[in-house]
């Protein structure tokens, strides 16, 4: 398993539609995850439970990839 980032966006909706592209864009090889960071802010200082970042558009739960990819 690996993942990677597909960009970088100051509005959510133009997250959401940059992980609808790249997932159609792939062929349904690959399912986008989105998160929501706050500029300036990181994971320092927070303690191990904080995440630090809303999950906009979460990964399914179960295998929902197109079969033979």
């Amino acid at each position: 398993m690996h993942s990677y980032v597909v960009g970088v966006y100051a509005k959510k909706h133009a997250a959401l539609k940059a992980a609808e592209i790249e997932e159609d864009w792939r062929g349904g090889k690959y399912e986008c995850e989105v998160l929501e960071w706050t500029l300036g802010e990181g994971l320092e200082g927070r303690k191990l439970d904080e995440k630090g970042y809303k999950v906009v558009k979460d990964l399914p739960k179960v295998n929902t990839l197109r079969e033979g990819r």
